[in-house]
């Protein structure tokens, strides 16, 4: 049987918190070159941000709810901006980002369930319970990652 090794939580965390530093610094340097120094400062207190917040101790210390809320608001200020420099076009494209993220910052407060979100084929963000677990499970198998036995295995330890 093949053996696949998955790095751990902490693992996955530094290398996907690397890789967005890195594309935010090209991102930066490009806007930079293009003379967009909004942008470049936009980018980089995006990147300061993801290094107070997950860098320093690498767990997400942050709820959905205040990430919506602080992205809502960076968002509002970006609109302002853009209407005060004479860009009603992309003024208005960050004023919808922005009352988009606060509906889901008041649906989050009111104990709203995020609906599920694959990547790659991977549940990345699912309703909680049993059911979910099950099917995570039987994916498992599927993947052959997991045989029959040690399916039911798991599921007794589950109590599904």
């Amino acid at each position: 049987m093949l053996h696949i090794t998955a790095p751990t939580t902490a693992e996955a965390l530094s290398y996907s918190v690397l890789a967005s530093l890195a594309i935010e610094a090209i991102i930066a340097i490009l806007l930079a070159v293009r003379g967009d120094w909004l942008g470049v400062v936009l980018v980089l207190v995006l990147a300061a941000i993801l290094y107070w917040f997950v860098c320093r101790q690498l767990v997400a210390v942050i709820s959905a709810g205040f990430s919506a809320g602080a992205s809502g608001t960076l968002l509002f200020l970006c609109a302002l901006i853009e209407f005060l420099n004479g860009y009603p076009y992309y003024g208005l494209l960050f004023l919808i980002a922005a009352v988009i993220l606060a509906f889901i910052v008041i649906l989050l407060q009111q104990g709203a369930a995020p609906g599920e979100l694959r990547v790659g084929g991977i549940v990345a963000v699912g309703p909680s319970g049993a059911a979910a677990h099950l099917r995570m499970l039987q994916e498992l198998r599927d993947a052959g990652l997991l045989t029959q036995d040690e399916l039911i295995a798991k599921r007794a330890l589950l109590d599904l």
